[in-house]
């Protein structure tokens, strides 16, 4: 930066206002100053940073993406670490670090490119820093680092043989074959560890050591592996990457010509502003590139001078998760599948669907989207439509579901075994009107069919540390560890604060790869936070959907497992969303087709 020359006068003026007087009115003023300054043209000139600024409600707590798995913390590690390819819409591979193919659909072959620089002189990215993280984390039982996604990697309960080719090369070995895997969200985006940084902490399986390793916490090992490096991290308020001038994409053969230069921006941003209003003014002023934009305030952005709102289809389910682990206050009661079908006929999904998300979503019944190839209608089993809702006929079912539990009804109020009044706590994601008004209207609901319902809102990390996480209280080491998510039985592994409902964590349903979905049904499942046990043999029903390369015979077990699923209500599914966004109209990418973000690094602002 040329001397007495100040971050300020660096800044672009966006719209007659600068970000950081604008944020400085929440309260964020001191976290918004950019590092750097563009170079000087030849005129002597300084040319102003392009910035790309993304508004959103919540922070996070970890960039160790070996941990966690949850969108914030992705998306912020995405901007350092490319993964290893990405998926077009066209459901075609496009390597970023690496290309994957097979001959016969068993053995697939993983060959990185010979440029992968790690940061932190850890030296070339090769296939041993590969097959250390597989083994040794993703693999590892016990589970020492909390990966909670460990069923990725393995087939009938054995991790899948991962054999190292060459210096740059390694080959995934299934059981059997299976021509989608290269679609499955194992290697698909997948990040990877330098290995001499993992073994520092793997003899003595120190999770805490590696979640709190700096290197991992300011991403310092990604070299040149993604189009941005970590600048700072302010948790609650924002995280600013700058643009790497080494991005490995730029010097590659076979790559289209916008990738060359890729990306476009000098910095990109994520900045917390959690209430949704504010966000949306930031937007219109301009101290803002992009946001999501609510159903409800859609109409108020039409037309508006400078902004375009973009709807993408998307795969991420809002449910009402019922928490059936030992800490919750109705836990016995909702282990029961005939209860949790007398909730769905409680909640008016069409009513959330029509009038709470304005007509931006559709109506959920299982774990799938209906535009799923793989959805089938003639297998599941409607609850909280038509004649499936109603507050009678729920009542009817929920006193007779409740028989073999210790509650029941007195009156018209649901008590339990002494007498008392059963209040269940709801515990939302705040920054979403939406969210918080189905909320409310979930509460309205259950206490038209006698149950007392006290909603809570908390910022989404908070929520997931205090009630998604859960770890093992029992006595001894627990019988297994399926991650953070999922520490053991649900009778033994309980979160850090009680809880009976949740809403606004989304599920991923993974419409091209649906047996992707075993993670969230079965006990062990790494995402299965709510401590689901099905009565459905859904290991085995999803082996086979793996296995098989006969489309017909998957079809036929997807739509068993989704018809069973269905019925079972491990959760009340009631909608499948859009993605709605809001951004400045000079943004150039951004396509509204279901996978959208593929190729983010080339999008651009017009510089017309």
């Amino acid at each position: 930066m040329p001397s007495g020359t100040s971050l300020d006068d660096c800044r672009p003026t966006l719209r007659g206002r600068s970000r950081r007087s604008f944020l400085s009115l929440l309260g964020l003023g001191g976290a918004a100053a950019l590092a750097g300054c563009s170079a000087p043209e030849s005129d002597g000139t300084v040319a102003e940073p392009v910035e790309y600024v993304e508004g959103t409600a919540t922070g996070t707590r970890t960039l160790n993406f070996l941990s966690v798995d949850d969108n914030p913390a992705v998306n912020r590690v995405q901007l350092a670490l490319d993964g290893a390819y990405a998926v077009t819409p066209e459901q075609e591979i496009f390597p970023l670090w690496a290309d994957i193919s097979t001959d016969e659909g068993r053995v697939y072959t993983v060959e990185l490119r010979d440029n992968l620089e790690w940061g932190a002189e850890y030296g070339q990215m090769t296939a041993e820093d590969w097959i250390y993280t597989i083994t040794e984390v993703f693999q590892a039982d016990p589970n020492w680092a909390g990966f909670p996604n460990t069923g990725d990697w393995r087939q009938n309960g054995e991790p899948i043989p991962v054999e190292k080719t060459g210096r740059r090369s390694f080959e995934i070995q299934l059981q059997s074959v299976d021509p989608a895997f290269p679609l499955r969200p194992v290697m698909w985006g997948a990040f990877c560890m330098p290995k001499a940084l993992i073994e520092q902490y793997r003899p003595g399986g120190d999770q805490a050591g590696l979640q709190q390793d700096e290197e991992v916490q300011t991403l310092t090992y990604a070299g040149n592996l993604g189009p941005y490096r970590f600048e700072r991290w302010e948790r609650e308020s924002e995280f600013v990457a700058v643009r790497n001038d080494e991005y490995y994409l730029r010097e590659v053969d076979g790559v289209p010509d916008e990738w060359r230069d890729a990306p476009y921006f000098d910095s990109y941003t994520y900045q917390v502003v959690p209430e949704g209003s504010s966000r949306l003014s930031a937007l219109r002023s301009g101290e803002l590139t992009a946001t999501d934009v609510p159903e409800t305030r859609v109409e108020q952005l039409e037309g508006v001078d400078g902004i375009d709102v973009k709807v993408f289809p998307q795969a991420f389910m809002t449910s009402l998760i019922y928490n059936q682990r030992s800490n919750g206050s109705f836990y016995e009661a909702l282990r029961e599948p005939a209860v949790r079908r007398a909730l769905a006929h409680a909640v008016d999904k069409e009513h959330i669907v029509d009038d709470v998300l304005r007509g931006y979503g559709n109506v959920a019944h299982t774990f799938q989207p209906t535009f799923s190839q793989w959805y089938a209608d003639d297998e599941v089993t409607e609850y909280g439509v038509g004649d499936t809702y109603g507050h009678e006929r729920a009542r009817e079912l929920l006193e007779s579901a409740l028989d073999p539990t210790p509650y029941r009804y007195d009156g018209d109020r649901v008590v339990d075994e002494d007498d008392e009044q059963v209040t269940l706590d709801l515990v939302f994601v705040q920054g979403s009107q939406a969210v918080q008004t189905t909320a409310q209207l979930v509460a309205q609901e259950y206490d038209a069919v006698g149950l007392d319902v006290e909603i809570t809102g908390k910022e989404y990390g908070t929520l997931v540390e205090q009630h998604v996480f859960n770890s093992w209280q029992g006595d001894g080491d627990p019988p297994w560890n399926a991650g953070p998510y999922n520490g053991g039985p649900r009778d033994g592994s309980v979160s850090q604060d009680p809880w009976d409902l949740i809403l606004g964590v989304t599920f991923n349903t993974y419409p091209r790869t649906p047996s992707a979905t075993r993670g969230f049904t079965i006990e062990r499942g790494g995402i299965n936070f709510y401590g689901y046990v099905p009565e459905t043999d859904f290991g085995s029903l999803f082996e086979t959907a793996t296995g098989t390369v006969d489309e017909t015979e998957r079809g036929e077990t997807l739509a068993e497992i989704f018809g069973a699923l269905s019925a079972e209500q491990p959760f009340n599914f009631l909608n499948m969303g859009v993605k709605i966004v809001g951004y400045d109209s000079a943004v150039r990418g951004p396509e509204e087709v279901f996978g959208y973000t593929w190729n983010r690094n080339t999008w651009r602002l017009d510089s017309a």
